[in-house]
């Protein structure tokens, strides 16, 4: 088995990469779905993937309006199956989407050097993108008094989506069946205030992030969550080394927008260094932007 491919990338074929094992972590009341190309990448190129559904966080179409779990549990979870791959894999990588990339930063803060790097995508530790209403300083009246009840949160365009037919082809799955590849139509108060709390964690703890490498994909039109979350990153974090990349051409989304094809190959990229411990990462807290 060669060490190096003909345009001298690491080999996939490489036992290294054999020895690395990745968890792939969606959004709230989503489905791996969301990752299924970072999945299909992964796997193709001789990595170990587990796209973990966590029961009371991921979207179950068995049981559309069940109840979240508490927080600590969703990471719990996490923390089980990385004890359970450390087993038999020397590295473990974490890659996360959205409220998947703040599930990677707590379970990092769990797991300590269990956990050798994470890929965050989409991070939202502030919400502060262009689309966000000026009613979401209102939220935690929602989230922690009796007004919020009976109130949910309901997916509208443009979905985290940059591309149209994409955005309408999200549409016409969620009108049909209440999930598609960007997530549900519909999240509870519940998941809602567990994941607010989940967040509070994760920035107060945010330093306790000890993995040797971070690599943090960002669109810079992200709708949700502003690039000012990579700054939040790159001056709380307390890893080895951290990298961002922002993104010219998407929303949220960004496995399923215009720019995917360039987080296949940062992610990518990213996985063959943690696994081969090469990579001449940026140091914190300089940040590194590339554009589509």
């Amino acid at each position: 088995m060669s060490a190096r491919e003909p345009d001298g990338s690491l080999s996939f074929m490489h036992p290294a990469v054999h020895r690395t094992a990745v968890v792939l972590l969606h959004g709230l009341c989503s489905t791996p779905d969301e990752l299924s190309s970072v999945q299909s990448a992964l796997r193709q190129h001789g990595y170990a993937v587990d796209a973990l559904p966590i029961e009371g966080y991921s979207f179950d179409a068995a049981r559309p309006l069940q109840q979240a779990a508490p927080w600590t549990q969703w990471l719990a979870t996490i923390e089980a199956r990385v004890d359970a791959l450390r087993a038999l894999h020397d590295k473990v990588l974490l890659v996360g989407i959205s409220a998947g990339s703040a599930l990677a930063l707590g379970a990092a803060i769990r797991c300590g050097e269990r956990v050798d790097a994470l890929v965050l995508m989409s991070t939202a530790l502030r919400f502060d993108g262009w689309a966000v209403p000026r009613t979401q300083a209102l939220l935690p009246l929602a989230l922690y008094t009796p007004l919020g009840r009976f109130w949910r949160y309901r997916e509208r365009a443009p979905y985290g989506v940059k591309n149209e037919r994409v955005r309408a082809w999200i549409a016409r799955e969620l009108r049909s069946r209440q999930i598609s590849r960007a997530g549900s139509a519909v999240i509870g108060i519940d998941h809602l205030r567990e994941h607010d709390r989940l967040l509070r964690h994760v920035r107060r703890h945010l330093g306790q992030v000890r993995c040797a490498q971070v690599l943090a994909l960002h669109a810079r039109e992200d709708e949700v969550a502003s690039v000012a979350n990579l700054e939040l990153l790159a001056r709380g974090l307390g890893c080895g080394t951290f990298r961002s990349v922002v993104l010219g051409n998407s929303y949220h989304m960004i496995t399923i927008d215009n720019d995917r094809h360039q987080v296949l190959r940062e992610t990518l990229a990213f996985a063959d260094a943690v696994a081969h411990g090469t990579a001449p990462l940026l140091p914190l807290p300089r940040l590194q932007e590339s554009f589509a």
